[in-house]
């Protein structure tokens, strides 16, 4: 019985339409009343106690996968007289056959990016115990979401490997042009029927046509059209891959998704360096939580001035989402603000108050071990203090007074620098391929980077991280992963570069030894995606964002021991963390709303972990409206903070200010956009 629209399913599951419907049952689209989430809902119709006993069994092994690039089984129940159901990720966006319809033929990046996260999604499956075969990749279900991400969906046919027992959770089938010649008769399938299909949907991707059935090829009815009479201009190694994976016998194919995935990977390295990556994909993942006893830490305080003013200047978090409520009139404010920047570049510092400069100091009180408290208050208070103070010159902050950061004002993003005192800009880059992400050696003569940068994202599939001396411009390349590198941070005493590696599609932290870039630490332990690495002042910790269904801070040792959970933010998601002299808080960016693209600063005492005590960082001479602020950084003499000061991505320009909240001062006036501002060291 197919399930009508609004029908509420388990007591939980409210259908909202089909998605698909075959002869074992129908596919819903729901909304999880109890999470308020929308779903997948696998309906399946029993056809013997046998079959209804595998079928349980693939539910609960398919429940325990966590991937990227596999959608997660949450849910499984049997009603009776009716069938049984498996709850999932309901995977927004296109699938690859759409694509494919759109624009006949995808790119020859688009198609290595593509075949690179299904191998990720393969080698995790195939690496369970049991082995898991999916035995059903085609385009149609190889899907693409709206943020880039690649899911590998429909678990219909999977087959799970076992010893003693073979079993599938439906009757053998098979799709013509990608099926193996194996999964057509008798013979057993393995490995490497998933390897020949997934060489089969890119080969279509890329030819624009499917290859000759395999059944047909096996009988001597057809031959395999090569792949360069479709598409010439593919790389060799790129067809060679490719037509590898699918050739009729097991033995002459790749025999693994590890091979096949490092194959792609190599072709791409004989890409021309513009040409090895989409704007349309990205690397985004989903993991689920982990819970650690939590170490003792040093605990700071401040000095009563600036607690009172904490208390005063940071209320709780504020859920109102600005940017949605002031877009329409944003989009003529824009235009406006763009053609007076040009105009007048500098008249547009003056639409800030900046009041007179003051400074902070922090004063350490006797340390004591730190607990789990509590459970978040959802009842908060935002307060603003106005300011009053006379206007002074732009202040120079920072001691140094240098901010290194990243500009698209050239074209494609570089690194740059500005002294705050006088405006003077530096291009310190000029990568064919882009540079980002800029972070400074403790002495302030070098500077690690990412590249290629082609735009703003989170996450750099395929970079590799570089070091330049500052003084004669000589740059030198860390040894790259396979598949990219980014996210660097180098660590107070100058001997270890912890960054982001993606490691099997999954994002985990390393650390590299300066001195002979032979020594390579990973911090994370698989299990989890984690990124955005951020050194504590004396270098024994790390905070950094681990990636469940949203971003979340996190804290671990040195070497990757203890990891604890650091913020409490529910649904929000939480991004970009750093330290603030003396450890005592964290600063950190988190999402105005569930979904919101719009970021402000928070902060956070080490005291007050798992309080759910975060603050919000307002500049207290604007009452009027919520800025969106992003990437703090903090001066190495403690007293300023510089950010991202932007509109939606149409705007983005560094500011600086006083900690707690004062001297609010733009920095770089540039139309283009500016971010990730990271302050010079001074020695």
């Amino acid at each position: 019985m197919t399930l009508g629209k609004g029908f509420l399913l388990n007591n939980r599951y409210r259908i909202q339409d089909i998605l698909g419907q075959g002869g074992m049952g129908a596919v819903y689209r729901a909304l999880d009343e109890n999470l308020n989430v929308t779903v997948a809902v696998k309906e399946n119709s029993f056809f013997s106690e046998e079959y209804a006993r595998q079928f349980q069994r693939e539910a609960q092994i398919l429940a325990s996968l966590r991937h990227p690039n596999l959608p997660r089984v949450f849910d499984y129940f049997v009603i009776d007289q009716e069938g049984q159901y498996l709850v999932m990720d309901y995977i927004e966006g296109d699938d690859l056959r759409q694509w494919m319809s759109r624009e006949e033929k995808i790119t020859e990046a688009e198609a290595i990016q593509i075949g690179v996260a299904i191998c990720n999604a393969l080698i995790y499956l195939h690496s369970r115990v049991p082995a898991i075969v999916h035995r059903d990749i085609k385009p149609g279900n190889v899907k693409i979401t709206p943020t880039g991400e690649v899911i590998l969906v429909d678990f219909g046919l999977v087959k799970v490997m076992d010893n003693k027992e073979i079993t599938t959770t439906a009757a053998r089938a098979m799709t013509p042009g990608y099926s193996p010649p194996e999964q057509y008769g008798p013979d057993p399938t393995d490995h490497r029927s998933d390897i020949f299909s997934l060489g089969a949907t890119l080969y279509a991707a890329l030819a624009g046509y499917l290859a000759e059935d395999s059944l047909a090829r096996a009988t001597g009815k057809a031959t395999l059209t090569r792949l360069w009479e479709y598409s010439p201009h593919l790389s060799d190694l790129t067809i060679e891959a490719i037509e590898k994976a699918i050739n009729l016998r097991f033995e002459d194919r790749w025999q693994t998704a590890q091979e096949f995935k490092d194959a792609l990977i190599a072709a791409r390295r004989t890409l021309p360096l513009d040409q090895r990556s989409s704007p349309r994909l990205a690397m985004m993942t989903q993991t689920e939580p982990d819970r650690r006893t939590i170490p003792s830490q040093r605990k700071m305080t401040l000095p009563p001035w600036a607690d009172k003013a904490w208390k005063v200047l940071f209320g709780k978090k504020k859920k109102f989402d600005p940017i949605w409520a002031i877009f329409t009139f944003l989009s003529f404010v824009v235009l406006s603000l763009l053609i007076y920047v040009l105009l007048d570049p500098q008249g547009f510092s003056s639409v800030f108050h900046t009041p007179s400069q003051t400074t902070a100091t922090y004063v350490a009180r006797e340390t004591e071990s730190i607990g789990l408290l509590g459970t978040p208050d959802p009842n908060t208070t935002e307060f603003v203090i106005s300011q009053t103070q006379n206007v002074t010159p732009t202040p120079t902050g920072g001691s140094s007074g240098i901010i290194a950061f990243t500009s698209d004002r050239s074209g494609l993003p570089q690194i740059w620098s500005i002294d705050v005192s006088t405006g003077q800009t530096t291009q310190l880059t000029d990568l064919m391929d882009g540079a980002c992400q800029a972070d400074w050696s403790p002495d302030g003569k070098q500077i690690v980077f990412t590249s290629p940068c082609t735009r703003k994202r989170v996450s750099y599939p395929g970079s590799s991280l570089f070091i330049l001396n500052v003084e004669n411009q000589q740059i030198t390349s860390l040894p790259p992963s396979l598949e990219g590198d980014f996210d660097p941070t180098w660590s107070p005493n100058g001997q270890w570069i912890a960054y982001t590696s993606l490691v099997n599609g999954q994002a985990q932290i390393m650390k590299i030894n300066v001195a002979d870039f032979d020594t390579i630490i990973r911090l994370s332990d698989g299990t989890f995606d984690d990124f955005q690495p951020a050194w504590s002042e004396d270098g024994r910790q790390l905070a950094f964002i681990r990636l469940r269904s949203v971003g979340q801070v996190w804290l671990m040792g040195q070497d990757g021991e203890n990891p604890i959970q650091f913020t409490l933010s529910g649904a929000i998601d939480d991004s970009n963390p750093v330290w603030f002299p003396e450890e005592d808080l964290i600063i950190f960016s988190q999402v105005l709303g569930l979904g919101s693209p719009s970021k402000q600063l928070f902060g956070m005492r080490l005291e007050d972990i798992g309080q759910s005590e975060e603050y919000i960082i307002l500049p207290g001479a604007l009452s009027s409206y919520i800025p969106l602020m992003d990437h703090a950084d903090i001066a190495p003499d403690g007293n300023w903070l510089a950010f991202d000061y932007w509109y939606s991505d149409l705007l983005s320009d560094i500011y600086i200010m006083t900690f707690p909240g004062s001297n609010l001062t733009q920095v770089t006036i540039d139309p283009g956009l500016d971010y990730d501002p990271a302050w010079k060291p001074v020695h």
